[in-house]
């Protein structure tokens, strides 16, 4: 468990160093060990479960290089409506000792994000949605694009209950599908629409249901494509 902790920590920490926030002294490894291991102390108790470590068990672990696609609206069951969220982003993998070696380091924050940037690894996705106060991970991620810009995600639903504690490349194997959904995200009157459905197989909220999302503004046109159908960057 500590294990998967100080992995998700590092990937955060690196994935706050990529994004360019300077509040972080690069200067002092020892500092900054000391930091970390603070952190995860905090984080995962020792014999307890902390919050942290149950929602990122079993997820793939990296360092997040963008969000692929994030939006918020409503989920129909017949006379019902429940709110709903949706959040997918793409993860460069990066070994935690990597990330270590890289928080220890005197470079500069620049050097740090062109050093992940050029550290060409497949790119995997990681993602959940929230269903009223319902949190399910979503794990098989699919992401496709059409003729006319628009996007299709597809992916499995978990429960955090049923998550794999052990390596994320083997969470596939290891964990129970309760549901899937399937989704359509279209230009719609300058802004991005989200239309798809959602078939949960158990639980107290289980059944068919219809999504309708607003999805958050992407930070650049080309991130309409996944990673893997980009070009190379000019």
């Amino acid at each position: 468990m500590i294990d998967i902790c100080r992995g998700a920590l590092y990937a955060g920490l690196a994935g706050l160093l990529f994004l360019g926030l300077t509040g972080m002294c690069l200067a002092d490894p020892n500092q900054n060990r000391s930091m970390i291991d603070e952190n995860i102390a905090r984080m995962c108790p020792s014999g307890e479960e902390g919050i942290g470590c149950r929602q990122n068990a079993g997820f793939p672990m990296g360092v997040p290089v963008e969000v692929l696609q994030s939006g918020h609206g409503f989920a129909f069951k017949g006379n019902e409506s429940h709110v709903f969220r949706l959040n997918v982003e793409a993860l460069q993998p990066l070994e935690p000792d990597h990330i270590r070696s890289l928080l220890a380091s005197n470079k500069s924050l620049e050097e740090i994000r062109s050093e992940i940037l050029t550290d060409k690894g497949s790119v995997t996705y990681r993602g959940s949605m929230m269903l009223d106060k319902s949190i399910y991970p979503l794990t098989g991620i699919e992401a496709s694009t059409t003729e006319d810009n628009s996007m299709v995600l597809k992916a499995n639903l978990a429960e955090i209950d049923m998550m794999s504690y052990g390596d994320g490349n083997q969470m596939e194997s290891e964990t129970e599908t309760v549901g899937t959904i399937s989704m359509t995200i279209s230009p719609s009157n300058g802004s991005m629409i989200g239309k798809g459905e959602l078939n949960l197989r158990q639980g107290t909220q289980a059944g068919q249901y219809s999504i309708l999302l607003e999805m958050e503004p992407r930070r650049h046109d080309k991130d309409m494509k996944p990673p893997e159908e980009r070009g190379p960057d000019r």
